[in-house]
């Protein structure tokens, strides 16, 4: 596992929610509901190509503690803009638990995906005669 690279993968992963702080997602091209996907959509690939390109020796459990960071992360944006930001709600107190919890699981579904991709990768490379 490539701890610092799930912390980096994590940090990426606020791309969207500052997206949304900025108002990005309140109309133009990133408007919602369409922005807030493709963005998501984007962080997800991402991640995969990242420790795919890496050869990060488990992808699953990388890319699942970078849920787990994001998680975090996005909780510690949230509690540090509550102060200067009329938007930034309080979390509920499950919130704490599920948010983590909820893109861990997400990340462990990539790092399947990245799993999948790392096996395919010799067979791409190869040529049939």
């Amino acid at each position: 596992m490539n701890f610092r690279l799930a912390v980096v993968l994590g940090l990426f992963g606020l791309v969207r929610p500052v997206l949304s702080v900025v108002g990005a997602f309140d109309g133009g091209v990133l408007g919602k509901p369409v922005g807030p996907i493709v963005v998501t959509v984007v962080i997800c690939v991402v991640q995969v190509v990242a420790v795919v390109v890496a050869r990060v020796g488990n992808p699953v459990l990388t890319l699942g503690v970078a849920g787990v960071a994001y998680g975090v992360f996005a909780i510690l944006l949230n509690l540090s803009l509550q102060p200067v930001l009329a938007s930034a709600e309080a979390i509920p107190l499950p919130g704490y638990v599920a948010i983590p919890v909820f893109n861990a699981l997400l990340g462990l579904v990539l790092g399947v995906v990245a799993l999948g991709v790392q096996r395919m990768m010799p067979r791409l490379g190869s040529k049939e005669r």
